[in-house]
């Protein structure tokens, strides 16, 4: 949900303090040991008991209109605590934080909506079970977010690592003093957003009864393997028409190739050691220019190339020498010689379809004139560098691969359904309530697809 944020994320900075709003969750106190940030504009003009989403349906008693109202302090107390940890700009025309205003406005609309739905459907009584998984999640949250602040809580306690511990922490008893001060610490944190521990409870209670209702309206729906296998049919269908009539097109849809690959399709690895990028950049600027002196360019490329030959020639006759493993031989030279080599990248393994036009002729030529898995191309020179290639073999799609293709497809078309069923509910819902918002006390403008006539400014017109 929403509400569950990366410990990494925790940024140890004071809440926004902005003047003009007395006895405001604004202005309430602060740590002295957190509080190093401030808002760069006074742009908080409502008080706390202001209403900034409120219900105008007919029909609503005033026990309901109090329930889906929503006041500044609401507000302002997720927004705060989570634009501080997101370390968001808190101006009023900043992008950004508009976008997390509307977000949470938006969030705590649909929550009241949804719980009062989840009480209507009996999903909101929890059974002994759920309040236990509850409990274990919050006592999990709490755990991370005591623990973000243990590097502060052991400096400000005085305590180093003990030097006997061959583990490399802290005493048992020095860890007890760090973990209660490292507590103490994330809840003067959390105190100027007017928050608790409990308020984390009631945040994994609600998202726990959330998740019940979406559950709820998504047990109907299905996808068969009839529409599964249909879409990926017509998907193959669509790869091939498109590979026969334009071969880029095909290489620049990255579904096309989890389903159907040309036939001739090669992997190969390549050995690249390039020219200074300055050299590479000024050769191949002087060659788009009009009426450039193409020999003269070629001899530019020969003098820069002559400079690395010898390494090329080096990398070259390492990984064409005799060995039984040709494969493992490449790897050694590739990793010890290539100038774009990556270790991040598995077996530095790249796809080349049949036809393309990303390349260059000589570089094609080269790749596509080896005969059989295992070759060796020549070395081939270019603007950039020397290149040479080892032909791996040609790339297919196994049967596991296109089931495990079918499996994406199911999850996504299952996911977009439910997303859909969600959607359209929830819109449904909030229509039987019909929001208007304060935009000038949220600060973010008014949505365009909104109707313009609304009123929602006039604290007299709630």
């Amino acid at each position: 949900m929403k509400k569950k944020f990366s410990v990494a994320a925790l940024l140890l900075a004071g809440v926004m303090m902005v003047t003009g709003c007395s006895e405001s969750i604004l202005s309430s106190g602060t740590s002295d040991t957190s509080s190093n940030t401030e808002s760069k504009e006074d742009i908080w003009t409502a008080a706390d008991d202001d209403l900034v989403a409120y219900p105008t349906a007919e029909g609503l008693t005033d026990e309901q209109k109090k329930y889906f109202s929503v006041t500044f302090k609401d507000f302002y107390t997720e927004y705060g605590f989570i634009s501080n940890n997101l370390g968001l700009t808190d101006t009023k025309d900043d992008a950004d934080a508009q976008l997390y205003r509307q977000s949470i406005i938006e969030m705590l609309v649909h929550e009241r909506v949804i719980l009062k739905k989840a009480e209507e459907m009996g999903l909101a009584d929890l059974t002994k079970e759920e309040m236990d998984t509850i409990d274990k999640n919050y006592q999990e949250n709490m755990k991370n977010w005591h623990s973000s602040f243990t590097a502060q809580a052991a400096s400000e306690l005085g305590i180093t690592v003990n030097s006997s511990d061959t583990s490399g922490g802290f005493s048992a008893e020095d860890q007890a003093k760090i973990d209660a001060k490292a507590k103490e610490l994330f809840n003067e944190y959390i105190k100027p957003f007017d928050m608790t521990e409990e308020t984390f409870l009631k945040w994994e209670t609600n998202s726990f009864i959330e998740k019940k209702v979406l559950e709820h309206l998504y047990k109907d729906i299905k996808v068969t393997d009839d529409e599964v296998d249909k879409y990926i049919n017509d998907l193959i269908a669509e790869a091939k028409k498109t590979y026969d009539e334009d071969v880029s097109k095909y290489e620049q849809n990255t579904q096309y190739g989890s389903v159907w690959i040309p036939e001739g399709t090669r992997n190969i690895k390549h050995v690249f050691i390039g020219i200074s990028t300055i050299d590479a950049a000024e050769i191949i600027a002087a060659r788009k220019e009009s009426g450039a002196d193409q020999e003269e360019i070629d001899k530019l490329r020969d003098e820069k190339l002559a400079e690395i030959k010898e390494k090329i020639d080096t990398a070259y006759k390492k990984a064409t020498a005799e060995s039984d493993d040709k494969e493992k031989t490449f790897d050694a030279v590739l990793k010890e010689y290539s100038h774009d080599y990556n270790s991040s990248v598995t077996d530095q393994t790249i796809t080349i379809v049949k036809g393309t036009s990303s390349l260059t002729k000589e570089l094609y030529d080269a790749i596509y004139n080896l005969e059989k898995p295992g070759d060796i191309s020549e070395i081939v020179a270019t603007d950039t560098g020397y290149y040479f290639f080892y032909y791996v073999g040609e790339e297919t799609i196994t049967d596991s691969e296109l089931e495990a293709q079918k499996k994406n497809v199911y999850n996504g078309m299952l996911t977009e359904r439910q997303n859909e069923k969600a959607n359209t509910t929830i819109e449904e819902w909030l229509s039987e309530v019909k929001y208007e918002y304060d935009y000038e006390k949220l600060n973010f403008p008014k949505p365009k697809e909104e109707n313009t006539t609304s009123s929602t400014t006039s604290e007299s017109s709630k």
